[in-house]
Order: C-alpha cells, then structure tokens, then sequence
C-alpha cells in the first residue's frame, strides 16, 4: 500500500480536504497518514483539531509550531520550529507522498521539508494568484517543488504549465469545496440556530476578515471602516467568524471582540464555526462579507452575493456574484446597496460556477494511486513558450 500523508494546518483547508481525506482512508490500495498541525492547535483559533477527531480521524503526529506571536519574527520563528517538527515526522513516517493544498507559510514549510527529505508531493489549489497577500509567492514555490498538482480549473491549469511543470503532470479535477457543497447534508435554519446558539430571526452577513499581509499596519484601519459601514445596516444580524494566524490577525479579533460586545444584541463572534456550521450559515446569509477564498470559491455555489473588500483575494478568478470594492465605508456601503437589490440577485440565478467538476475527491485520490513515482524527484523545466499552450514546440 502507498503512505499517502495529508497535511492540515488550518480550519479552511480541513475543510476542504475532508472528502479527499476520507476516499484516501477507504482505499484498499492506499495507507492515510494524517499530519495536523498549525492554528487546529490553537485556543485562541478554535482549537480545531477536536473538529478533526469528530469527524473520525485521529491524526498519526500533531505539530506544534507555536503560533503565540503573529509578527514577522514570530512567525518566522514559527516556520522554522515548524520546518524541523515537520522533517522529523517525514523521516518517522517515511510517506510516499505527501498531500498540501494552498498557500499558507505552514504549507509552503511541509512542502520544504518534503523536499528536503526527498519525498513527492501533491500539491491542490496551486496556479491560483492572491496579489495581496504574502501566500502568493508561497503557492508558486510549493508549484515549483510538487510533482502532482490539482488545479481547480483551466486558467490556474494553464498558469502552472507556464511555470515549467510537466502539463501530464497537471490535473484540472475541480474545486475539493465545490464539491464538498454539492454531497454534504447541511443543517436547516432551525438546527443552524441551535448548533451557534444565535437567533437567526433577521436577514443576517457572515463576516470574515484577514489581514492583507503585502500591506502595512492597515488591517485596523479596514476593519474599521467594515465596522462603521456594517453599523448603518442595522436592520442585520452579523455573524463574524475570527481572523486567521497572519501578521495582525489578532488585531483584527481584538477590535471584532470589542464591536460584538457592544452590540451583542445582533452580533455573533466565533474562532472559527467548523465547516458544516459554515457552510449552512452561508447558505442562508444575505451576503458573504470581507476578503476570504471562501467567498471567491464557495459562496457562489449557493447563488449567494459576495462583498469582496481590498486586494487579499485579487487575481482570482470571479462569478457575477462576487463585487468588488475598496476597504473604505463608502465603498462597501455602495458594494452592499447593490447586492441588496432585486436585480442583482436575480441575475445570479443561472450563474456557472468554473470551479466544478463531478468527483474532485475521486480523481485526485484515482490518480495518487495509479501515478508513476519512478524517478519522480528529478523534475525538468519544461519550455512551453510564452503563449501558455500545453504542447512543447517543436524545435
């Protein structure tokens, strides 16, 4: 049997590995190791490993990389216990490969150690662009050290073949989340309401914010004009759910906290609402608010509007669903006028989502199984020309 390891760091990615994680488990020809590590660690984030361990998976090795300070130095700090924590369980548990999806430092971390310890690696989500953020250039370093990659559709297909990959080597097999919508059962409103312990007897917004970590010290700034914007909606709830482990986040969280405090009469704050709690939340929502892939990738599955705020998620690729404005009250004000209309909704109703293909989980887990590993470390540039075609030129 192949070890296949899939590794986990954050609540967003479980979320959308748990399908491929659970075909990885029932395969009769494939041996699931389970590396978690990163902010499912942490108290202040949610503590998400519990989530993990709900859902029936007992992860083989927990990594702590401290993720107590989220400056530049402490997380530097953090990459680098998390890059020898990472080496150790490799050397241990000497996988066949290793399965990392996106972006994040904790990614691009595994991804090197993989490398270091000449081990494979399948990389999902890669091809993507997120100019505003510092995960841009992690996701294109992870591109140039994997071996398989599973892009979610033809343009971020096409963007990984330009960088030199091998194009048989590239799978367009759809987005994991997308799919993930279309086969979970989600909750009713009544069990939703139940599950949060919040009132859900008004239109409502789930509300996300990152920091924008290209960006200096503006993540209290943005937040602050969210705020101000989201106070002359007062006729909506706002669940918001916390800032991840990036540079600022617990700024974000601290002026989250002390906005719900003072109107708790129509406000929620959560670390983190667990994926089918998130999910069945943005199903119902009026609108899906902030600067989360979440709102890029999933909320147009649902038909449900999407406020885009800055540069975080910039370059990706967008449905009619999703508006874009600037992190300023007069911008997001205008955003949300306009998602708020009769027209704009319903010009969302036969919208396509370019993101979706039928067995996303089955074929990226039908191709770990059958891939050729032979030689498989020694990767060559390929030149493909500058007009991205998938064929090599003749010379």
């Amino acid at each position: 049997m192949r070890k296949i390891c899939v590794f986990t760091s954050t609540r967003a990615d479980y979320g959308l590995l748990k399908n491929l994680i659970r075909e990885i488990s029932c395969s009769a020809q494939l041996h699931l190791q389970l590396l978690v590590s990163g902010s499912h660690l942490v108290g202040e984030q949610g503590m998400t490993i519990e989530e993990i361990r709900r859902d029936g998976f007992e992860p083989d090795r927990c990594v702590d990389i401290e993720l107590t300070d989220d400056s530049p130095e402490g997380i530097c700090r953090s990459m680098g216990i998390a890059i020898a924590g990472y080496g150790k369980f490799f050397v241990e548990f000497d996988p066949d490969i290793v399965v990392v999806l996106g972006d994040r430092s904790e990614a691009f971390c595994c991804a090197s150690a993989a490398q270091i310890c000449r081990i494979p690696i399948a990389h999902i989500h890669g091809g993507e662009t997120t100019q505003g953020a510092v995960d841009e250039a992690f996701r294109h370093c992870i591109t140039k050290m994997a071996h398989l990659h599973f892009p979610c559709c033809e343009e971020y297909k096409r963007r990984i073949v330009q960088l030199g990959e091998c194009a048989e080597k590239v799978h367009n097999v759809g987005a994991l989340g997308v799919e993930n919508i279309r086969t979970t059962q989600l909750m009713d409103r009544l069990g939703l309401e139940r599950a949060i312990g919040f009132k859900l007897d008004r239109p409502f917004f789930l509300i996300t914010f990152h920091p924008v970590t290209l960006e200096n010290r503006t993540s209290q700034d943005q937040v602050a004009e969210l705020l101000v914007a989201l106070d002359e909606y007062s006729d909506h709830k706002l669940i918001f759910t916390g800032a991840n482990a990036d540079t600022d986040g617990r700024i974000i969280n601290k002026i989250l906290d002390e906005f719900v405090a003072t109107h708790s009469h129509r406000c929620l704050k959560t670390p983190s609402l667990g994926y089918l709690r998130y999910l069945s939340a943005m199903q119902f929502c009026d609108a899906v608010i902030g600067n989360s892939s979440s709102g890029i990738l999933e909320a147009p599955v649902f038909k449900v509007p999407t406020i885009n705020i800055g540069d975080r998620q910039k370059g990706r690729l967008r449905t009619p669903s999703i508006v874009d404005c600037e992190p300023t009250r007069k911008s997001i004000l205008a955003a949300l006028y306009l998602i708020c209309s009769m027209d704009f909704k319903s010009n969302l109703e036969n919208m396509e989502i370019p993101h979706e293909k039928d067995g996303t989980a089955k074929k990226i887990k039908k191709i770990i199984e059958t891939a050729d590993f032979t030689n498989v470390l020694k990767k060559k540039f390929v030149d493909y020309g500058s007009d991205g075609i998938f064929e090599p030129k003749e010379k």
